[in-house]
């Protein structure tokens, strides 16, 4: 079967980024003349992309930048329907994140769960310290936690043997997961199928929804 070619990607008249066409908005002017949103991509006619950000349409409707791109005058009415689209975008997309977060979170703390019913976690910031000279460990801290437990896990995983993270759960929400009163941080062997589905997790489908220094953490331990 011969693969369907590749779309080239299209650029933004007011920020000039290059992006997947399914990604921008397309203004088009008709053969008439006439000016309107593509809202599915296929009128006929000559086009122009928009990204789906507020400031691209204030910085568009400024510089006039649709109305050199498709060589017509284009009316405040359009940049007020692009303004009313890309609001709405912006609510859908918060409400799509929002959902997903939601979802990573439940099902981080199912394989929290999981971990702690067969009893692979170590609870506490003084039981990390004290497993963290045997076999690699997952380290998670909880979101809010104190700066002395924050640096101290921190400095567990200096020596790289270590992966540290920290977690998109506050304190209640992490104790709640594993079943124990006020922590604020855990450790789980780093070489088995949950810390794997963890990291999975956290770094495959939810990236977005994690801390930089978690990314970092994991990105320079890939073979724990």
């Amino acid at each position: 079967m011969t693969a369907a070619p590749r779309q080239r990607p299209r650029t933004c008249v007011a920020c000039r980024e290059e992006s997947p066409k399914r990604a921008l908005i397309r203004v088009v002017r008709s053969p008439a003349g006439e000016v309107a949103l593509d809202e599915r991509g296929k009128l006929p006619g000559r086009g122009a992309y928009l990204c789906a950000r507020p400031e691209c349409v204030e910085k568009a409707r400024k510089a006039k930048a649709l109305s050199r791109s498709l060589k017509t005058e284009v009316k405040a009415d359009v940049y007020d329907r692009l303004a009313e689209r890309v609001s709405a975008h912006g609510d859908g997309e918060r409400e799509r994140e929002k959902r997903e977060k939601n979802e990573a979170q439940k099902e981080l703390r199912l394989l929290l769960g999981l971990a702690r019913r067969a009893d692979l976690v170590y609870i506490g910031v003084d039981s990390v310290k004290s497993h963290s000279g045997g076999e690699p460990l997952l380290i998670l801290t909880a979101a809010g936690c104190s700066d002395s437990v924050k640096n101290t896990a921190r400095g567990l995983a200096e020596s790289g043997r270590h992966v540290y993270l920290d977690a998109p759960m506050d304190v209640l929400a992490l104790s709640s997961a594993i079943g124990a009163d006020r922590v604020q941080a855990i450790a789980l062997p780093g070489r088995g199928g949950l810390a794997d589905k963890i990291k999975t997790l956290i770094f495959g489908h939810q990236r977005d929804f994690f801390s930089m220094e978690g990314r970092a953490a994991l990105e320079q331990n890939e073979g724990v």
